[in-house]
């Protein structure tokens, strides 16, 4: 990915899925994104790792401010 392409893809997460995990467990993320892995076989394989790490700093950096 490129840089412009990242900064896009962090953008999106903090507007579409970061204001509905921000107060989830994070085994409650890890088994939505789990269960959005197997629906959807065309995924990149290591998706839903990176999008859980990314969820995860953007909540920790949002509730600790």
């Amino acid at each position: 990915m490129t840089i412009v392409k990242i900064l896009v893809f962090k953008d999106k997460i903090k507007k579409t899925l970061l204001p509905i995990v921000i107060y989830m467990k994070e085994e409650e993320i890890k088994k939505i994104i789990l269960s959005v892995e197997e629906q959807n076989e065309n995924l990149p394989e290591g998706f839903g790792d990176m999008l859980f790490e990314q969820l995860i700093i953007l909540k920790y950096n949002r509730l600790g401010k």
